[in-house]
């Protein structure tokens, strides 16, 4: 099933049913009583509400009533367990075979802890998709399915894709080989495939919060540039070092690095990269400035890497706002877009912190993505994400949003940024007013500078701002 653009968590991407474990779970009764009965009797209510059908049952029944059971489900008028009182189904547990456990890696601010189960629909019931959530959903070939993400027109969470695999070889043991699938993704190495030629690496490194990781990317097939690793702690290091090595007996060979910009907690790996795989680093010249970089780049300009099953090359776009040589590198095949600090994963939003940061080149910088057929978003920091045009539409309308709430902040009387931001920023946690303080300043500037703000020139701390 594809998730639907309208999704908070991973919009765009292909999935199986499921779902999140809800209080009534606990009331379904199964014939032969488990530890994980609840997790079970999940997996059977996300399945019936999301595609119609009702597995799990100790006899069949007739799918005659099972539209209006899903349709009073679905409009909360009873729950999955009533039901089954109501009309007599009776499961049993053990029709569901436990296929593995899988946990969110650090990358992504939400974390989910899933136990994925196999069951067989049971013999003339067809799925219908519930529309909301799920944008369509269809049967396909595992073959099929993996062939579409090696072309790149899929993109899987990682369970997804070890599943499929898993399913392309067979019936036969098949529960078995799906419960290993979590400990086989990471060895010898952690292995997160998003979609074909693409690795994404989280890498334990400094920024602000709520991130905890930068999201290092493995991007190529028998060549690859490593985009931003962003630690420089030893042991963080061994385990990126071990990821190239082991991509390397496969044929896939490091050829450069790539740094969107110079901020430590995206360029904090880069000198140990160098020296080990002796690779040249690319970067813009803003970035130059404050780092050794072997070949600057600019907007417009390609990055050749050797083409596999398709072309890889990567074209640059050059996106001030967040840095001055902020870089988003662009994967025109399968429509991607490695965007740095420039569009964080989630629904958060990137810090905009003057000098170096300005705000009006940011909007500008998000309006001329606009300009790209760009389909998913691999940030820097939280999770990646399809529906980019969407996505970037909601940046822009926030930060006008923002801007139109710190207009309204303004007064004749000048006033310091720490009694605008509690007026600006209301939506916004205390403790984080100090972080927004730098967008509110980067907000101000675009102001003045557009003749609707002016600040007194005591400067630093005794900086005032009012409302011309």
């Amino acid at each position: 099933m594809r998730r639907s653009d309208e999704v908070a968590v991973m919009p765009g991407f292909w999935a199986f049913p499921g779902g999140s474990v809800d209080a009534q779970d606990q009331e379904l009764e199964f014939v032969d009583p488990v530890p994980d009965a609840v997790l079970r009797a999940c997996a059977l209510r996300e399945a019936f509400e999301e595609t119609g059908v009702l597995a799990g049952l100790e006899a069949a029944v007739s799918p005659a009533p099972l539209d209006e059971a899903r349709r009073r489900l679905l409009a909360g008028e009873t729950t999955f367990a009533e039901l089954a009182r109501e009309h007599g189904w009776r499961f049993r547990a053990d029709a569901l075979a436990f296929a593995g456990r899988w946990q969110t890696p650090p990358f992504a601010a939400r974390r989910f802890d899933a136990t994925y189960y196999l069951v067989p629909i049971p013999e003339g019931q067809q799925p219908s998709v519930r529309l909301g959530e799920l944008a369509m959903g269809e049967w396909v070939r595992p073959t099929d399915a993996l062939e579409r993400y090696r072309r790149g027109e899929a993109a899987f969470a990682a369970p997804i894709l070890w599943t499929l695999r898993a399913l392309a070889e067979g019936e036969a043991g098949l529960a078995e080989r799906l419960a290993r699938g979590p400990g086989h993704s990471s060895t010898p190495v952690q292995r997160i495939e998003l979609t074909w030629g693409v690795l994404l690496h989280p890498m334990k490194t400094r920024p602000l919060p709520p991130a905890t990781h930068t999201n290092a990317y493995l991007v190529g097939e028998s060549e690859m540039a490593l985009i931003d690793p962003g630690s420089g702690e030893a042991a963080e290091l061994e385990k990126l070092f071990a990821l190239i090595d082991s991509l390397g007996t496969e044929g896939r060979k490091l050829k450069l690095v790539l740094a969107t910009h110079a901020h430590p907690d995206h360029v904090g790996g880069i000198e140990a990269v160098r020296q080990r795989y002796r690779v040249p680093v690319a970067a813009h010249l803003q970035t130059a400035a404050q780092l050794k970089v072997d070949r600057v780049l600019g907007g417009g300009d390609t990055v050749e890497l050797a083409s596999g099953v398709g072309e890889w090359s990567l074209r640059v776009i050059h996106t001030p706002g967040h840095a001055r040589g902020h870089l988003c590198f662009f994967h025109p095949r399968t429509r991607s877009l490695f965007c740095g600090d420039h569009i964080t994963g989630g629904t958060g939003t990137v810090i905009i912190d003057p000098p170096e940061g300005n705000m009006a080149a940011y909007i500008r910088s998000l309006e001329r993505l606009l300009e790209e057929p760009i389909d998913t978003l691999f940030p820097g920091h939280g999770s990646p994400q399809g529906a980019a045009r969407r996505r970037i539409e909601w940046l822009i309308s926030h930060r006008r949003k923002r801007e139109a709430l710190v207009l309204a902040a303004l007064v004749e009387e000048p006033e310091p940024i720490e009694v605008l931001v509690e007026r600006a920023y209301r939506d916004t946690p205390p403790e984080l007013w100090k972080f927004a303080e730098r967008s509110l300043l980067a907000h101000l500037e675009k102001l003045e500078a557009e003749g609707r703000a002016e600040r007194t020139r005591e400067g630093g701390a005794g900086e005032r701002w009012f409302r011309p």
